[in-house]
C-alpha cells in the first residue's frame, strides 16, 4: 500500500512538473474511483451518506469538466472526490449497520 502511494505521488509530481493536465486528471479520477468503490463496498451510501454523495457528485462533475477539456478544474474536483470518499470509508467503518426496520405490526 505504501509503495503504491509513493509511486502515485511520484507520478503526480512528474505530471505536475511537465504540465500534463489530462494525465494528472486521469491519475486523480482513478484514485477517486477506487476509493468510491471501497466506500460502496462498506455501504457508505447508508452509513456515511453526506461524505459518500459529496464524493460521488464531485467525481461526476470532474468527469464533465474533463469532457470539456478543463483538466485543471477536473483534477481539483477529482481530488475533492478522493478525499471525501476516504472520509466516507472512515465513517462507514465506524458506524454500525442499521438493523432491519421493524414492521408496523411488530412495534409494541
Amino acid at each position: 500500500m505504501a509503495s503504491l502511494r509513493a509511486t502515485t505521488l511520484a507520478l503526480i509530481s512528474l505530471l505536475v512538473g511537465t504540465g500534463c493536465g489530462n494525465a494528472l486528471y486521469a491519475v486523480r479520477v482513478t484514485q477517486a474511483s477506487v476509493e468510491l468503490q471501497r466506500a460502496e463496498q462498506l455501504d457508505a451510501a447508508h452509513r456515511a451518506p453526506y461524505e459518500y454523495f459529496f464524493a460521488l457528485e464531485h467525481l461526476k462533475k470532474a468527469r464533465t469538466e474533463a469532457v470539456e477539456a478543463d483538466y485543471a478544474d477536473a483534477a481539483a474536483l477529482a481530488e475533492t472526490a478522493y478525499h471525501y470518499a476516504q472520509r466516507a470509508i472512515q465513517v462507514a467503518e465506524r458506524v454500525e449497520p442499521a438493523g432491519p426496520v421493524p414492521k408496523a405490526s411488530e412495534t409494541p
